[in-house]
């Protein structure tokens, strides 16, 4: 089955994605947030705006979240052999290395945090952002089901100084 990916800085959020993300921003686990930063791509923009509309934070760009750099992709199996590069480690030479994404990505997340010291932030980036993200916090490459479990919109709590999952995707315990 052959069908066509975007490149993500066109994606858009769709009407389902809309309402499950006001859903998930009338949690009361934004209370302590005081900012939030997002990918510079429409649908995370899109998204950072429903939540701080619905919650009163602010938002702010980070162009570091962006999603991963590839080239574009067409069907879906190349898609997912593209991710599986990522979650098992191998480097493609048409796009952007593990290794570098890794350190743009954690070192975006630790200047973010070292700008807002003593306070939790937010961010809304992507699927394969995250999926770097999360294989570096927990030591080892996501497998290509943890990557798929991941929900849209989703929401996880992140120890920054410990660098440990509290909440959420990829915890023990569920966001209440």
């Amino acid at each position: 089955m052959n069908f066509n990916i975007s490149p993500s800085e066109w994606w858009n959020i769709s009407t389902e994605g809309i309402r499950l993300v006001r859903g998930l921003a009338r949690q009361e686990c934004w209370s302590e947030v005081s900012r939030i930063y997002h990918s510079p791509e429409n649908k995370a923009v899109a998204t950072a705006r429903i939540v701080s509309e619905i919650t009163g934070i602010s938002t702010k760009v980070a162009d570091d979240l962006r999603e991963l750099r590839t080239p574009f992709i067409r069907p879906a199996d190349e898609f997912l052999r593209r991710v599986g590069a990522y979650l098992t480690g191998m480097n493609d030479p048409e796009f952007e290395s593990l290794g570098d994404a890794t350190d743009r990505i954690v070192h975006c997340v630790q200047d973010l945090v070292r700008n807002e010291i003593g306070k939790s932030v937010a961010i809304v980036s992507h699927g394969k952002i995250l999926t770097v993200l999360f294989s570096h916090i927990l030591k080892r490459h996501l497998t290509l089901d943890e990557w798929q479990s991941m929900g849209m919109p989703a929401l996880s709590v992140i120890d920054l100084e410990s660098w440990t999952v509290e909440r959420g995707f990829f915890s023990t315990r569920a966001i209440s």
